[in-house]
């Protein structure tokens, strides 16, 4: 999960956050905010270095990014921060919305039927920051796996019942 917190010059806060497994996967977003024209600015518009997106419909962290950056040109927003958090990290479950056991079992089993490990997904984790280290250390077809593993993640998690 990748968590964008923007704040404005006048002091406005706001949050994105993108449930994906790397940077240039594609993910379910939420988005929070405490004030209409920041709002307005974030959401109006959004471009990255592949054209124009629509930011609540699910897309890319690199995509946020690149517009979180050009904003920052701008001076139409004065402060980023990007934090991002693996399903192997304490406190994930919660991020999610997911209690530690029901994440752990779930995770466990998703790890058994794609024939993944610990350590190959540690291994992934550590370099999904470095495009060029994906490109040179993994092949297209790996790539696509762990992408489809970040996948299933996330649909397991947007089926996990709303809590009352």
């Amino acid at each position: 999960m990748f968590i964008f917190k923007v704040q404005d010059a006048q002091g406005n806060k706001a949050e994105i956050r993108v449930q994906a497994l790397d940077w240039s996967e594609q993910g379910a977003v939420s988005f929070s905010c405490n004030s209409d024209a920041l709002a307005i600015t974030l959401l109006t518009d959004c471009r990255s270095g592949q054209g124009f997106f629509e930011l609540l419909a699910g897309t890319k962290p690199m995509y946020i990014e690149q517009w979180l950056e050009y904003l920052q040109e701008l001076e139409k927003i004065r402060q980023v921060e990007v934090a991002i958090y693996s399903p192997l990290e304490p406190g994930y479950a919660q991020l999610c919305g997911l209690d530690s056991e029901q994440l752990k079992t779930l995770l466990d089993l998703v790890y058994q039927v794609g024939g993944f490990n610990r350590l190959q997904i540690m291994r992934y984790l550590k370099h999904r920051h470095s495009p060029t280290t994906m490109s040179t250390r993994y092949n297209p077809e790996e790539l696509q796996r762990y992408r489809y593993l970040g996948e299933l993640i996330n649909q397991l998690i947007r089926l996990k019942a709303p809590t009352s």
